[in-house]
């Protein structure tokens, strides 16, 4: 190799790594502090460059959250349907559903600080739409054939939102029996026969 090829080489190096630095740093800062709280310049202090440098790699502030988005389904692998299809009853499906959103919430310390910020952020938005339909996709996978009413659906989603997890851990539930609890409710209140779940009970006034 001539020397410059190498040193291009090298230069092309060093590029990539100050570029995934400044990514890393972008998203350490949004899930420690939020997108909107974020400025180019504190990322370009915690990714220890200049803030010329986040600019000549991100030339807008929906740059870097693109870029994000990218680097965070990397790092947290957001669940889809395709992790049900090796599960062959109800009750394996849900508790591979709770399995995989749960670890999902675990790997993604962030999420409800980012969260907050949907409706400023097209990139933003769409991330948070998609893991909402997966996971809405990979409920319906799991009950199928089954089609329970729109109020039992809601229920479960809610169940399966980050906030219900997190509420879980901060009530001193360790992670497997916070998945164990909601897997089984989440039996009880879409298959089990006997439950006492009525559509038209719930949402009834007392």
């Amino acid at each position: 190799m001539s020397t410059r090829a190498y040193q291009m080489r090298r230069r092309t190096e060093s590029a990539q790594d100050t570029r995934q630095r400044i990514v890393r740093a972008a998203y350490e800062l949004h899930s420690e502090k939020g997108i909107a709280a974020t400025s180019m310049r504190d990322i370009a202090e915690r990714a220890n460059v200049a803030v010329g440098s986040v600019y000549h790699h991100f030339p807008r502030y929906d740059d870097v959250v693109q870029a994000c988005g990218a680097y965070t389904v990397d790092l947290t692998r957001p669940p889809t349907p395709a992790l049900l299809d090796g599960a062959q009853t109800h009750q394996d499906r849900l508790q591979v559903l709770v399995q995989s959103v749960f670890d999902f919430y675990a790997r993604f310390e962030g999420l409800e600080r980012i969260r907050a910020d949907r409706a400023q952020f097209a990139a933003l938005a769409e991330f948070l739409d998609t893991e909402q339909s997966n996971r809405r996709a990979m409920l319906r996978h799991a009950l199928a054939p089954r089609r329970p009413g729109k109020p039992a659906i809601a229920l479960a989603m809610a169940m399966l939102d980050v906030a219900f997890y997190r509420s879980l851990i901060a009530e001193g539930l360790a992670h497997a029996k916070a998945v164990q609890a909601t897997a089984e409710l989440l039996h009880k209140l879409l298959l089990d026969e006997t439950a006492a779940t009525p559509r038209a009970a719930v949402g009834r006034r007392p």
